[in-house]
């Protein structure tokens, strides 16, 4: 009979934005098994919020006691307007793939079994499909480069906006450690795609976002 007390934690690696879904992607992992060893992965894409985003990701690896957090450069996914639609809003069609390969190379690397990915669509049944595809290619083409590849897991893929802030506020998560807007200010703008879709969960939800309401944020 193998001796189990030897074998080590395992380790995981969190694709993380420092937006909302990738703070209660981290406390959901934590909380279904609080073993397991955790990296988080921020990747600079090119986008113009990526040292908001940076900052964020360090906010929630130190809240979480995380002490390994992991940066990617790949400027061109996002850069000079590549990868963006009118309004801003990203295009995940081509760049998901690519950063998806990445976080399992990296994985690889770090001896991590296991990639978590935050992704959510607010119920958009063909943008989940999408991703689901995406993740599949992603998983076999692993295989193919790396041999026994770190799997591609994404617990939050099924959830609507409102059920990822019912869940997030379940777990007691600290809001005001999360990300959201595209803009370059300081501030959240509260009018880009990023701001409105949260600004919509909250609502939705019922609960009070502290980014809204800074008087009541924790820290």
């Amino acid at each position: 009979m193998a001796d189990n007390t030897l074998m080590p934690n395992p380790h995981a690696l969190i694709l993380h934005s420092g937006g909302l879904r990738s703070l209660v992607a981290t406390a959901l992992t934590i909380e279904n098994d609080d073993k397991t060893r955790l990296s988080l992965l921020s990747i600079n894409d090119g986008r113009d919020n990526t040292h908001h985003r940076q900052d964020y990701t360090h906010r929630q690896a130190e809240h979480f006691a995380i002490t390994r957090v992991l940066q990617i450069d790949l400027p061109h996914l996002y850069g000079h307007g590549h990868g963006k639609g009118p309004d801003g809003e990203p295009m995940g069609v081509l760049v998901a793939p690519q950063m998806l390969l990445a976080a399992l190379g990296c994985a690889r690397f770090q001896q991590a079994c296991q990639v978590i990915w935050p992704a959510s669509f607010d119920s958009n049944v063909k943008a989940m499909a999408r991703a689901t595809e995406q993740t599949i290619l992603a998983d076999q083409s692993g295989d193919y480069d790396l041999g026994d590849s770190p799997r591609i897991d994404t617990p939050l893929l099924e959830l609507s906006d409102r059920q990822v802030v019912e869940l997030g506020e379940e777990m007691g998560v600290p809001w005001h450690l999360s990300w959201s807007c595209v803009g370059l200010a300081d501030i959240p703008c509260r009018a880009c795609p990023g701001c409105r879709r949260r600004k919509a969960a909250f609502s939705s939800a019922g609960i009070i976002d502290p980014v809204e309401n800074p008087a009541n944020a924790m820290g």
